[in-house]
């Protein structure tokens, strides 16, 4: 996000907890620390995670690392992977889940996100920090499980509190160990180790933690701390990767179309969109704009107005719970005086270029993924890429339409 006023009353940071030392893995972490075993093609799952958080706005991460730190500081330390600038943290000695973070509360923001550098769980984090109540010091993304497994802490939920962790009966419910919590945490630490068998247990009996259940059939939870998830996580990452994507217009989609929008004053929201994106976001889409932009080629406006516009988008798409994987735009103008521009006409729809970039850095399902235009170009476009396609027009429900469109894709 280029523009700072924008980093306001959003989430931006997250912290992973990589200090384990991953003995349940046996000889396999003899040297190398559980989140740098490789698991899918090239990646870890710590490369993984931070993927993951990028695509939500996350900007800072903070790795928690003991067990063999230089590995984990030559590869990330002080770098910027997908926007997100990594920092890593040493602890000399082990100082347990609650010690960890204690040791950096004053790096932290007022509200962060935590989770682990062994689990990974596919759900809308967006969706679970507009869930999270300022009441709460916390929220905490539960799973479920079929099967009974000592390995998770297990949650007894009544309406939104968490009653119980570490609970002795039957509940399918766990820790996922993705979380938002506030500072105001720390003042219930008193020296504590464990997050879950201390400081989670204590704020349970105070009813000062909130949980929100996450059972949809695609999202996936994965803990890689034993050798036959880890073994499996390979055939698990190869699936989650995987997205179906919608295609969205910006003017006419997104907005309404009153001719070359390219200033916030100017902009307005085309009805039930947001609705309509969250909807994606929360079953497991790639949400993505392509737009021709010929305006820029005229002369009228800039890419940088164009760039300024669509982070306020996803700003305002965010603190509802929802957010655009990438904007594309087409600059390309026949007429255009600026050479650059003229070069460009292979992005510009119904041309298939900014599909093209999209295909190349994203991995989409494409059998099942879906265009939405209000424009015959948008359909040919559609065609032309050999993507399903569903034409609104200015009076439709955008949401039921295309809902329905979807569905209806085998």
């Amino acid at each position: 996000m280029r523009y700072k006023y924008l980093e306001k009353n959003k989430l931006n940071q997250a912290v992973i907890l990589c200090g384990g030392l991953g003995t349940r893995l046996g000889k396999i972490t003899k040297k190398t620390p559980k989140p740098l075993i490789k698991i899918f093609k090239t990646k870890n799952i710590l490369d993984l995670i931070i993927y993951n958080l990028s695509r939500y706005g996350i900007k800072e991460v903070l790795l928690l690392c003991h067990y063999k730190y230089n590995l984990f500081k030559k590869k990330y330390h002080q770098k910027k992977i997908n926007n997100c600038e990594i920092k890593c943290i040493y602890e000399k000695n082990l100082l347990g889940s609650a010690g960890s973070i204690n040791n950096i509360r004053t790096k932290l923001d007022n509200e962060f996100l935590l989770c682990n550098g062994d689990t990974f769980f596919d759900i809308n984090l967006l969706d679970l920090y507009t869930s999270y109540k300022k009441k709460y010091l916390g929220i905490i993304s539960l799973a479920q499980t079929n099967k009974g497994s000592n390995r998770y802490s297990k949650i007894i939920l009544k309406n939104e509190k968490i009653v119980s962790f570490n609970a002795n009966n039957k509940t399918k419910l766990i820790n996922s160990g993705t979380c938002i919590l506030n500072k105001k945490i720390f003042n219930y630490f008193n020296n504590s180790k464990s997050l879950e068998k201390e400081v989670f247990v204590n704020l349970c009996k105070k009813r000062k933690l909130q949980g929100k259940i996450y059972n949809k059939n695609h999202n996936l939870f994965i803990d890689i701390g034993v050798k036959k998830d880890l073994i499996r996580s390979h055939s698990f990452f190869k699936k989650v990767l995987k997205k179906k994507a919608i295609f969205l217009d910006r003017d006419g989609i997104i907005n309404l179309d009153k001719g070359y929008t390219f200033r916030i004053k100017d902009f307005y929201w085309r009805r039930k969109i947001k609705e309509l994106i969250k909807y994606f976001n929360d079953n497991n889409f790639f949400v993505f704009v392509v737009t021709n932009q010929s305006g820029i080629g005229r002369g009228y406006y800039s890419e940088t107005d164009v760039d300024k516009l669509h982070d306020w988008i996803n700003y305002k798409l965010q603190t509802y719970g929802a957010h655009i994987d990438e904007f594309q735009y087409a600059t390309y103008f026949e007429n255009s005086k600026i050479k650059k521009h003229l070069k460009k006409k292979l992005l510009r729809k119904p041309n298939i270029g900014m599909f093209k970039n999209l295909k190349k850095k994203w991995n989409i399902n494409l059998k099942k993924s879906l265009v939405v235009g209000d424009k015959s170009t948008d359909i040919d476009f559609a065609n032309n890429a050999k993507l399903n396609s569903v034409l609104i027009n200015p009076r439709d429900d955008i949401f039921n339409k295309v809902k329905k469109q979807i569905l209806n894709i085998k």
